[in-house]
């Protein structure tokens, strides 16, 4: 396996990320809609992933990797299977993003301000530009944390 690959401009090793606070409404069973704090992570280091910090009323926080090719379609189409599905929607007059997440036989749907979403999603590929994200992995890392069995923290 080549280091570099010649179709990929040189990596940037430097740290970039990207971190901003959304707005999310959690929906229930009956369509009420309740608020709930999340921070949406985005890193250089690992340019595939974006981690979504959600912050319950009740406290803790609970955390879920995605896709970020998986968030940018589900803008415009569904998009997703298993415990991540993510679709366009209106609720209440305005663009939203819908998502639904599922783990132990429970799931939870959220949805999201599109244009909020679409704007930090765009930021983001101002650090990895869509298509390149292959281009910033370390491959030798990445292969070392297999052969550990560790997951490669960005």
């Amino acid at each position: 396996m080549p280091l570099e690959n010649p179709n990929c401009p040189a990596r940037d090793r430097s740290g970039g990320s990207d971190m901003r606070a959304l707005r999310l409404d959690r929906v229930d069973r009956l369509s009420n809609r309740f608020r709930l704090g999340a921070t949406f992570r985005y890193a250089k280091a690992d340019p595939l992933v974006v981690l979504m910090e959600l912050q319950p009323p009740d406290g803790g926080r609970i955390t879920w990797a995605g896709s970020r090719d998986l968030l940018f379609d589900g803008m415009e189409d569904a998009s997703g299977m298993g415990d991540i599905r993510v679709w366009p929607s209106v609720a209440m007059g305005r663009r939203v993003v819908c998502m639904r997440l599922e783990a132990y036989g429970q799931s939870c749907l959220l949805e999201i301000d599109r244009d909020r979403l679409a704007k930090w999603l765009l930021e983001t590929f101002d650090l990895v530009h869509p298509g390149t994200e292959f281009c910033q992995v370390d491959w030798q890392d990445s292969t070392a944390a297999l052969f550990e069995g560790k997951r490669s923290q960005p």
